[in-house]
């Protein structure tokens, strides 16, 4: 290739892998179930976020690319239809019979709008199981993923649902063992770093350099055991800190990483870098499982076991990856093939710290 189309080329790739990645940290293209069982009934929330909704389903009527409140409550039952049709519940091996509950509308700390739309059924007697079938992924993509919460008789139990999962069963009346809560955790840490796509793209700033295997190991090492130290004393809540600066640090973590690269050529003493910015991490990934809800026992091992599932997620991207920066450490247009993503990694972090740090958008709604 012409040196003049190198330049050009590695921008523009550059720019495709990244160009899907969400501008938020919300946007993630995920929904959310909230199940709780009482002897006396079910309730069930589904939760969806309004920009996910609008890439689907039309809800800016007279499209005017201002979608109000009352343009919402109209478009709310064919939502209803639409979950209605796209989900099954099970109670006890029986299909639920659920009925309609009025829906509503929330709003997180960066200002995203959320839908909630709301079922409930009465029970004679706590179920010994339930099973839920999710059918989202066909309009939403296979990418998109569920998190779901089952609360019942004071135990909670957390799944992920996505288009090679989409049905999942759940133990009401007996004790979820230890061993399978740990796995189950494990589980969800290699998939909410796959899900995570600011923690991958500081991971891929910090690695895309190139350099010894073994550092490259040390780095993901020592930012699993910093994120493992913050999300137990969060998850615990010893230590607290407030959601605008924990995204923020995040973002500035990866803006940071990112501008290193045009000033170091080696990894080998990065892994002290990952480890101060892992204690930021942290704190995100504390988040990430308060909304999902923590056990109420075997919380510590359940916690370890998500950050052993993080620490999965991590080497299997730099298994992937490191084949590639050893060929590219053996080809002269090497730093322009860095500068050129680290370009793009410092764009998107500079552009998630402004809006995070200022509550700002650059989504439209």
């Amino acid at each position: 290739m012409p040196r003049a189309g190198k330049l050009i080329f590695f921008p523009l790739l550059a720019g495709a892998i990244f160009a899907a990645a969400p501008a938020g940290a919300h946007d993630l293209n995920s929904s959310y179930t909230a199940i709780v069982v009482t002897p006396d009934s079910l309730q069930v929330v589904f939760t969806f976020d309004i920009s996910d909704l609008k890439r689907k389903i039309t809800l800016d009527a007279d499209q005017d690319e201002n979608i109000t409140r009352d343009e919402l409550l109209a478009a709310m039952p064919a939502i209803y239809d639409y979950v209605e049709q796209h989900v099954a519940l099970a109670v006890n091996f029986s299909p639920a019979e659920l009925e309609r509950r009025p829906g509503g509308f929330t709003q997180d700390d960066f200002g995203n709008v959320f839908i909630n739309f709301s079922f409930a059924q009465k029970l004679n007697g706590l179920p010994a199981e339930i099973s839920l079938n999710i059918g989202f992924f066909e309009k939403f993509g296979a990418q998109h993923k569920n998190l779901a919460k089952i609360v019942a008789g004071g135990q909670i139990q957390q799944a992920v649902f996505s288009s090679e999962s989409p049905r999942q069963r759940f133990a009401i009346g007996g004790k979820v063992s230890l061993l399978g809560q740990i796995g189950e955790f494990t589980k969800l840490g290699i998939e909410h770093i796959f899900l995570g796509y600011d923690h991958i793209m500081f991971l891929f700033a910090l690695i895309v350099i190139g350099g010894r295997l073994a550092s490259l190991v040390k780095i993901v090492t020592a930012f699993t055991v910093a994120h493992s130290i913050t999300l137990i004393l969060a998850a615990l809540e010893i230590l607290k800190l407030p959601s605008t600066i924990i995204e923020s640090g995040i973002a500035l973590s990866i803006a940071y990483v990112a501008a290193e690269n045009f000033v170091i050529a080696q990894a080998d003493h990065r892994w002290i870098l990952t480890f101060i910015f892992g204690l930021v991490h942290g704190f995100g990934f504390a988040n990430v499982l308060r909304d999902l809800g923590l056990p109420a026992t075997g919380l510590v091992p359940s916690l370890l076991a998500f950050n052993a599932g993080v620490e999965i997620g991590q080497l299997c991207i730099v298994a992937v990856f490191f084949p590639l920066t050893l060929w590219l450490a053996k080809r002269k247009f090497q730093r322009r093939v860095v500068f050129a993503f680290s370009s793009v990694i410092l764009l998107f972090g500079l552009g998630w710290f402004v809006e995070r740090a200022f509550n700002l958008s650059f989504m439209p709604l």
